[in-house]
């Protein structure tokens, strides 16, 4: 996967007064453009976040709230200029950089990222113009689609798993917007400020703590959802991390560290098997269809990921 190249963002560093000298060449992360810079004397980082400007001010304040609360996260620098902000049709922010190092799977970081979302959702600080989880409206053709490209890609790179997942995957991806989605859209479950993207590629530990180095796909939404997204591909992307998701006992671990902060109510853990199921046939179909290292000879870690998040099933994340 080709990263991006820091050339093409000129108005981006010039909005943040980034000297040439003090950009890099390309970003530092495959899947988006992330570049390391120098501001204000110090190593920072530049990268995209959500917009409309509502939505990254949201953003912005609820990090730092959380932080002020002592949850570890990064927080936008304070500028002369505006941060975030939007430069052409996308917002930008700056963080500063957080020295440290990248998740192991050691049982010490699997529980410590286990505490920190925990601490994240217990938080709940107020902020208003966080945007909202949207709520998916599947037609016939969308969900034709994804079976079609589900049965493709195992097809062609995992046949000793297609008709395996197919037999399970298809009957949900058919039944989604009747059996999987009313239950956790209608189901009151309690809502907060969430990163919605909280693997260990955004996490660096600092001190042995994890501190979320990208929160900028928050939403508030149903926190479970978050949890299940946790669940299925905290892994995901991950080089350091093991080529799957999490066994029994990391997510015992995981779940048991979350749940010091969090007292899920009796709603959330009934319905917890079908919001695992939620994100798996929203987020985790997606994952295995558009994934471009099923094949590739230099990242079979993520390929072993890939295989285990097909066949993975909600009975492997118990919360009872």
């Amino acid at each position: 996967m080709a990263y991006e190249q820091a050339a093409g963002y000129a108005d981006v560093f010039k909005h943040f007064a980034v000297d040439d000298a003090d950009r890099p060449e390309q970003s530092c992360y495959p899947y988006a453009p992330v570049f390391p810079v120098r501001l204000n004397g110090g190593k920072s980082v530049i990268k995209r976040t959500t917009g409309p400007a509502t939505a990254a001010d949201a953003i912005a304040r609820w990090v730092e709230a959380l932080a002020g609360q002592g949850v570890g996260v990064v927080t936008p620098l304070p500028l002369p200029v505006d941060n975030p902000a939007r430069v052409g049709d996308r917002f930008w922010v700056a963080y500063p950089w957080v020295g440290g190092r990248p998740y192991t799977g050691s049982a010490h970081d699997v529980a410590a990222a286990g505490d920190l979302l925990g601490r994240i959702h217990a938080a709940r600080p107020a902020v208003d113009g966080m945007p909202e989880f949207g709520w998916p409206d599947h037609d016939a053709a969308s969900v034709e689609e994804d079976v079609t490209g589900l049965r493709q890609v195992l097809g062609e790179h995992a046949p000793d798993l297609r008709d395996e997942v197919m037999a399970r995957m298809e009957p949900w991806l058919e039944s989604f917007m009747a059996r999987t989605l009313p239950p956790v859209r209608d189901g009151g479950l309690p809502r907060a400020a969430v990163s919605m993207d909280f693997k260990a590629n955004n996490l660096v530990y600092a001190g042995g703590a994890p501190v979320l180095v990208d929160p900028d796909n928050a939403e508030c939404a149903p926190r479970v959802l978050d949890l299940a997204l946790a669940a299925l591909l905290f892994h995901n992307e991950m080089a350091t991390a093991p080529p799957r998701l999490f066994t029994a006992g990391e997510w015992s671990a995981f779940s048991s560290a979350y749940r010091r902060h969090v007292r899920l109510t009796e709603a959330e853990l009934a319905v917890w098997p079908v919001a695992v199921r939620y994100m798996l046939l929203e987020w985790g179909v997606w994952t295995l269809v558009d994934a471009d290292e099923w094949n590739d000879p230099d990242n079979p870690r993520q390929r072993g990921f890939l295989r285990d998040l097909a066949t993975v099933d909600a009975d492997r994340f118990p919360l009872r």
